[in-house]
């Protein structure tokens, strides 16, 4: 804590990713798919963060996070079956973007308040997958860019209850023309509602949220096969919860 207006916060994050794949390879003529298999690629990496709060006033408060971007280098084994290609060692790599991110927080009469949020993610730095299958390197370009997202939330807290109720939207971080199956990453539009109650040893929190993630349309050519269409229902349900107690 700088003072009684600003104050200032840094981190690590640790993410361990594991990563296993199965993919069917068509084959000439009329012979069976052959299928590549990945399995056990496994990384650890480290994400730092930096973050600070200032208050304008006793009744509006400015949040900002960065989070650098963070190398993933998995290395594991590949197997072939029903296609004349030897086993082996296999490394995958991308960059986890970095991103950034911005909320004003604004406390209105009767313990209500607004809250509104600006960010913005580096996914151009994701779009380069390098895959090294000895004794070839293969670089896959997704055509990935930047995308950035808004939202906003209204809330009450009175004591020891509260809940919250927000819209947020993401943008897309492909084209429909560059979008494959394996990633149909498209935009986002999500809702959500939650209600806490704290007590002095038991505190308990839930949340219910419902994502649209766009059509994900996809025109993709590969091995030689067209694979076009879109996703129909695209929803996403989440329900969560949390329950504390102190001893």
């Amino acid at each position: 804590r700088v003072n009684d207006r600003l104050a200032i916060g840094a981190g690590v994050s640790l993410t361990y990713t594991l990563f296993e794949e199965d993919v069917a390879i068509n084959l000439p003529g009329a012979a069976s798919d052959g299928k590549v298999k990945m399995e056990d690629l496994d990384d650890w990496g480290y994400q730092p963060f930096l973050g600070l709060t200032y208050h304008f006033s006793d009744r509006v408060m400015l949040g900002v996070v960065y989070r650098a971007e963070m190398d993933v280098n998995l290395k594991g084994n590949v197997k072939f079956r029903g296609a004349p290609l030897p086993g082996g060692n296999v490394e995958l790599s991308w960059d986890n973007p970095q991103w950034l991110e911005a909320a004003l927080r604004f406390d209105l009469d009767d313990n209500y308040y607004i809250a509104t949020n600006l960010g913005w993610q580096d996914w151009s730095k994701f779009s380069e997958n390098k895959l090294e299958v000895t004794p070839g390197v293969t670089v896959l370009d997704r055509e990935w860019k930047d995308t950035w997202r808004t939202g906003i939330a209204f809330g009450h807290m009175a004591g020891t209850a509260g809940w919250a109720f927000g819209l947020s939207y993401d943008s897309s971080p492909v084209s429909d023309k560059n979008r494959t199956i394996d990633l149909p990453m498209d935009e986002q539009w999500q809702a959500g509602a939650s209600y806490f109650m704290e007590g002095e040893k038991l505190s308990y929190a839930l949340g219910t949220s419902v994502m649209y993630a766009g059509d994900g349309k996809v025109d993709q050519t590969a091995q030689g096969e067209r694979f076009k269409g879109e996703f129909d229902t695209n929803l996403i349900f989440s329900l969560g919860g949390t329950i504390r107690y102190t001893f």
